[in-house]
């Protein structure tokens, strides 16, 4: 998989407006896209039942792939640089937004990469689902916000390729 090299170059002020720690992009390789797709066909045995919400999507290639992994599946995804969404060109639900102020409840798995997230952006974050989300996380980053922490359950890390490396995915459920 190649990464449209146009994902990192941000204009100067939605750098100014988001800081460029919480604008840092990667995705999954082909590897890691099978792994995921993989790893939710054991939680779900009916992928069509999956309604999925990506956390900074870029410009929705992973959505993009996930739904052709697993079949009947519905991704959308939500990205806060409007630049990056702009880009976006394959048949694929996605939308400038802050995924602090999206509402989580419709849907059943969350996909975070959330590694480039300042702390107090990711306990927020963590904080949020906590509250309103009932289903799958998977997360790039270990968990600290103590209300996640109490109402998740560790479901399991698995090492997953992605663009800059081979990195530990974390699973959980919320009930």
């Amino acid at each position: 998989m190649i990464l449209n090299r146009a994902l990192f170059s941000l204009p100067d002020w939605e750098c100014r407006r988001f800081g460029t720690e919480n604008l840092i992009y990667g995705s999954l390789t082909e590897r890691g896209i099978s792994t995921l797709s993989h790893t939710l066909k054991g939680f779900f045995s009916d992928v069509s039942c999956i309604h999925g919400l990506d956390l900074g999507c870029g410009d929705g290639e992973l959505i993009y792939h996930l739904q052709k992994e697993l079949k009947g599946s519905v991704w959308e995804g939500v990205e806060i640089s409007e630049h990056r969404v702009n880009l976006q060109k394959r048949d694929v639900t996605i939308w400038q937004g802050d995924f602090l102020e999206e509402n989580l409840r419709p849907y059943n798995v969350l996909h975070a990469d959330n590694l480039c997230l300042e702390d107090a952006h990711a306990e927020k974050l963590e904080k949020k689902i906590a509250h309103e989300f009932k289903g799958i996380y998977i997360t790039y980053r270990e968990p600290q916000e103590v209300t996640f922490l109490r109402n998740a359950r560790f479901l399991k890390t698995e090492r997953t390729e992605t663009t800059w490396t081979i990195h530990g995915i974390h699973w959980y459920q919320l009930i």
